[in-house]
């Protein structure tokens, strides 16, 4: 169909949902509105839209750091989550490793992604500090650097559109002003820095804290830190794990109560969606027992949270509305990181739609206008 129009649904429309018609034409939103002309197609639930990951490692047993084809499978999984959108996230590995994997994200962006649409790459690392590096690999560590930066995203670097950054490291200033001039979107992670020192980041262009309370120095009253900072500097974008593991559900209800621009991500690795077992993250074994992903050593590796049940979960230990849950998925993380194409149902952007039905769950998954999932 080359005009059709959704009908029946509950619509997320400027902030508040409400029962009208979305018109798609030339895989764009044409109208929003009453009884619209046009093949009209009935669906029951919610629509929103489609919601967008920018920090997913792999699921299905696929892993951004495979390459190309791994790319593709995700792209292919992520709409039966309703995701229209994502960021395939690189580890901390070797240049070789990290250029690899950022030009296999470009190849699915230059031949056009099969599912969800990679939006660009998202780099955590291997600009990281040692002390909080979690489940990365600090041996590949290196200091910030647009001459490193070259090295590692090699003939790819354009589609890097987010870079998880230690901002206290020698060399972090001069990054963060080149890679804000270069439209990067620099987030704080894996990092010791002061709230003194963040604050400071900020004026540099420092613009997202990546997975909130982890991988980070901890709030304390005296020295409120990166978590402080993340909760307090207007400016800052913050990243939430809601999965019930990485923050307790108190801790997500301080931090979007906090006011902060809270954006909800997976980090997901390549169990999502499998087994319990053993698996590979970067080059470092992790046991999932009980969906928990985990090193050796105890540290947490990653999640198998998927972004639709992120947003339920958000509602549920946060106490907010849909309407607020969902723009943490897809109209806020559009807006951080520059996508103004999309995250908004409104006529003129791309008709990135996802239907949940009654139950929360994801009924249809619409990519450039294309039903690409049907539950």
């Amino acid at each position: 169909m080359e005009r059709f129009v959704l009908r029946g649904a509950q619509v997320l429309y400027g902030g508040s949902f409400g029962e009208m018609d979305v018109a798609v034409e030339g895989g764009r939103i044409a109208q929003v509105g009453q009884r619209l002309n046009g093949d009209v197609l009935r669906v029951e639930g919610y629509l929103l839209p489609g919601l967008i990951d920018e920090h997913i490692h792999g699921i299905c047993g696929s892993d951004a750091m495979q390459g190309a084809q791994a790319v593709e499978a995700m792209s292919r999984s992520l709409v039966r989550h309703g995701v229209t959108s994502f960021l395939p996230t690189t580890m901390n590995a070797g240049v070789e490793e990290t250029r690899a994997a950022v030009e296999g994200a470009k190849e699915v962006m230059r031949a056009g992604s099969p599912g969800a649409f990679v939006a660009g790459v998202h780099m955590e690392g291997p600009f990281l500090g040692e002390k909080y590096r979690g489940a990365q690999d600090s041996r590949a560590n290196l200091p910030p650097s647009m001459e490193n930066f070259a090295r590692l995203a090699g003939g790819a670097a354009d589609v890097v559109r987010l870079i998880t950054v230690a901002p206290e490291l020698p060399g972090a200033q001069d990054f963060i002003r080149a890679a804000t001039r270069r439209g990067i979107v620099v987030s704080a992670g894996h990092t010791d820095a002061t709230y003194e020192e963040m604050e400071a980041a900020v004026g540099w262009g420092l613009a997202q804290v990546t997975h909130l309370f982890n991988g980070m120095n901890p709030l304390h009253h005296r020295a409120p830190g990166v978590p402080g900072a993340a909760l307090t500097l207007s400016g800052l974008a913050t990243q939430v794990i809601a999965d019930g593991v990485h923050l307790h559900p108190a801790t997500v209800r301080l931090a979007v109560r906090s006011g902060a621009n809270i954006l909800l991500i997976t980090d997901s690795m390549r169990a999502t969606g499998l087994e319990d077992g053993v698996y590979d993250l970067g080059g470092q074994t992790v046991y999932v027992s009980g969906g928990v992903a985990r090193l050796a050593a105890g540290n947490l590796a990653g999640s198998t949270l998927t972004l639709e049940r992120a947003v339920k979960n958000a509602m549920r230990f946060a106490e907010i509305p849909l309407e607020e849950a969902a723009a943490m998925a897809s109209s806020r993380v559009a807006a951080s990181l520059g996508l103004n194409d999309r995250g908004e149902i409104a006529p003129g952007l791309r008709a990135d739609l996802c239907l949940l039905g009654q139950d929360l769950e994801v009924a249809k998954t619409f990519v450039g206008g294309k039903l690409l999932f049907e539950r």
